[in-house]
């Protein structure tokens, strides 16, 4: 897929975030149309033994710190989402259509 005149491959996305042992299974997702254009959102499942580490706004932080020192910037993801599993349809695939839209506390914020 191409956002912003970049190619860009989702599947090489999720595999920086599963490197990351608090990561079980990532998807990565273009949302978004019009003037604000495409966002990269990823939906990650965390491990069960790392469940507590991080959450809500530190989730964000933690995986966009370490996807930026494994990915270009232009396709870090705009959001993280965590899930308990990904939604899947009756045929075993990934059901895009019930993936949940990301809340504020998804997108990783700068802090001076």
């Amino acid at each position: 897929m191409k956002i912003r005149g970049f190619r860009i491959e989702p599947g090489e996305i999720a595999a920086r975030l599963v490197e990351r042992a608090s990561v079980r299974d990532a998807v990565v997702v273009a949302q978004g149309e019009g003037a604000a254009g495409k966002r990269l959102v990823a939906y990650v499942v965390t491990a069960a033994e790392h469940a507590g580490e991080a959450e809500g706004p530190e989730l964000a932080a933690t995986l966009r710190t370490h996807s930026s020192a494994r990915l270009p910037e232009y396709i870090v993801p705009s959001a993280f989402v965590p899930l308990k599993a990904l939604p899947l349809t009756l045929n075993g695939k990934l059901d895009r259509k019930a993936l949940p839209v990301p809340e504020d506390e998804a997108y990783a914020t700068l802090r001076l």
